[in-house]
């Protein structure tokens, strides 16, 4: 990338002996040093490319990290998995334009995340196609075989300044109750540790001096527990998938997560000829670090921007929560039920919406006058690809409600009844297991596939708002 050096030196003259951003820093950087390696990783991007009211985009992501005092040339970027499902312009092509992004960011390696699986693997191999860097999951594993498919590697020996590092990744053990079962069908994540176990030596055989892990996983899970009690190696985990941030440099394997959605990144900085941690931290991502980006980097987002901008679909108004764009979500769920199946007479003593909280993961923007809205503000909201069915005569049970948005909002006063339901199929069984997909019809009446829940969002502003008559969030 043209402007690497030129960060550099800048950060040179301005701070020739700063302390790496974030919590966690123990030795200050004084200048490069033979042996003294900074890696940055960054977790849960979700596709996060604009910039806007509540994300700082992918060009202030990419300054805040090349302005970074630690920042070198030899300086190497990871992911820690869940970079593309999120957005309405990275999931326009299921990740791939996120991806050649991420060839020019750079990225050295990615670790699949949970949301990696949203589209199936055959899109995780498309985009593996186009990447100018390796996907590492060394314990996805075959269902049958037991054994990790070949389309995956587990590590990576990664060189730099002379010297080399290993990286193997993995991802949360358990981690796939969180993915549509379809998309992940015949495979499973192990928490066999002697996967992780053989990765790691298999870094040291190819003259790996140090090895890192690159974890999708919170530091308080059972996996990253275990990982933690075993007698791996490991010099440090860059994790992800619980969107904090997070530094626990006192731990056994210190770990180190940067926040979510292009808020921030984490860092290490080692001495690969003493095999030490030097620092471990995270920088919150300030906004104007966009000015600060690579120039020929910011105008391909600018490129893909303006190629990918959503048409308006309808008016809202008002102060948008989190759980107010989400009573939107099920009501426009029931309204379409209504609409498709009139035959059924549904009301809201014979039918009921439901949808996970977990899968609404923004709110709609606020505003005091009527709002143009765009399918790119939806999928802030809903942007997951999971199809909406109606399960009809099912016996509702409260611990089918727990963690869910409903409609109508009496919920707990229909436990007990047989009625209809209409749910996103992420909620069928094998999956969330929370209802049989025995008899599921589609939305669409006669169409032989169901609508995706954001088309079904974006139908009933369509047909509820205008500019004079805006749906308010005030009746949500």
């Amino acid at each position: 990338m043209k402007n690497k050096k030129c960060f550099f030196l800048l950060s040179l003259i301005l701070v020739l002996s700063g302390c790496q951003k974030g919590e966690g820093s123990t030795k200050p950087f004084v200048g490069k040093v033979d042996g003294i390696v900074t890696l940055y990783s960054i977790n849960d991007f979700h596709g996060k490319i604009d910039q806007d009211d509540s994300y700082n985009g992918i060009l202030a992501l990419q300054g805040s990290v090349l302005s970074d005092t630690a920042y070198e040339s030899s300086s190497l970027i990871l992911s820690a998995g869940d970079m593309w499902q999120g957005s309405y312009v990275s999931g326009y092509d299921k990740g791939e334009s996120t991806t050649r992004l991420m060839n020019d960011f750079p990225f050295a390696s990615m670790t699949l995340g949970n949301h990696e699986f949203d589209w199936g693997v055959e899109q995780i191999q498309h985009n593996q196609e186009v990447a100018e860097f390796p996907f590492l999951c060394a314990n996805l594993v075959e269902e049958k075989s037991g054994k990790r498919p070949s389309w995956i590697q587990d590590h990576v020996v990664l060189e730099t300044e002379g010297h080399k590092i290993g990286i193997v990744g993995a991802i949360g053990s358990g981690l796939e109750s969180d993915i549509k079962a379809s998309a992940l069908e015949g495979y499973e994540f192990s928490s066999d540790l002697d996967i992780l176990s053989e990765s790691y030596t298999a870094c040291l055989e190819e003259g790996a001096e140090v090895v890192l892990l690159s974890l999708h996983d919170d530091q308080d899970s059972g996996y990253t527990n275990s990982i933690q009690e075993s007698d791996i190696g490991f010099l440090g985990i860059f994790g992800g998938h619980s969107h904090q941030f997070q530094n626990e440099k006192d731990e056994r394997i210190p770990y180190v997560q940067g926040g979510s959605d292009s808020r921030g990144y984490s860092s290490m900085r080692i001495d690969v000829n003493a095999k030490e941690l030097l620092s471990i931290g995270y920088t919150d991502v300030e906004r104007e670090m966009k000015d600060a980006a690579d120039s020929g980097f910011a105008q391909a987002v600018e490129k893909l921007l303006k190629e990918r901008q959503a048409q308006p679909v309808g008016y809202l108004e008002g102060r948008w929560s989190k759980s107010k764009s989400g009573n939107l979500v099920v009501m426009a769920m029931f309204e379409m039920a209504k609409k498709y199946y009139p035959e059924k007479n549904y009301d809201a003593t014979n039918l009921l919406a439901i949808h996970n909280s977990g899968g609404v993961r923004g709110s709609f923007p606020e505003s005091t006058t009527p709002l143009e809205i765009t399918m790119a503000d939806i999928q802030i909201v809903s942007p997951f690809d999971n199809e909406v069915v109606i399960l009809p005569q099912r016996k509702v049970s409260s611990g089918g409600l727990s963690g869910c948005y409903t409609y109508p909002s009496n919920r707990f006063g229909m436990v007990g009844q047989t009625i209809d339901l209409v749910v996103i199929d992420f909620l069928l069984d094998d999956t969330a297991g929370m209802f049989s997909k025995d008899g599921a019809l589609p939305l669409k009446g006669e169409a032989e596939e169901a609508a995706i829940i954001y088309d079904v969002v974006a139908e009933y502003i369509c047909e509820n708002s205008s500019k004079e008559n805006p749906l308010r969030a005030e009746d949500f």
